[in-house]
């Protein structure tokens, strides 16, 4: 697989997480390019309407993982945000 085709494939990945992840934690899910990869992100203002379906999207990456920001730090209300990265498989 050359170069250009393992960074359509990472990026065709990344959307398909994108959009599950969108549907099961009922907001928009942003892609961001990363060093060697994607990175898709959700932003939650309260529990996820499918959180076992928020946590089968992060697993469709190669990497995942979750942040809390304390209420305190936001007048009362606590942020969190879930990621899930896809790495692009290098050729050769």
């Amino acid at each position: 697989m050359g170069d250009a085709e393992a960074r359509q494939a990472a990026r065709d990945r990344a959307w398909a997480i994108a959009e599950k992840l969108a549907a099961a934690g009922g907001g928009e899910a942003r892609l961001t390019t990363v060093p060697g990869g994607y990175r898709v992100e959700l932003h939650l203002s309260g529990p996820a309407p499918d959180e076992l379906g928020v946590l089968e999207a992060l697993a469709l990456g190669d990497r995942w993982g979750h942040r809390r920001s304390p209420p305190s730090r936001h007048g009362g209300v606590a942020k969190e945000a879930v990621w899930s990265e896809v790495r692009q498989e290098r050729s050769g």
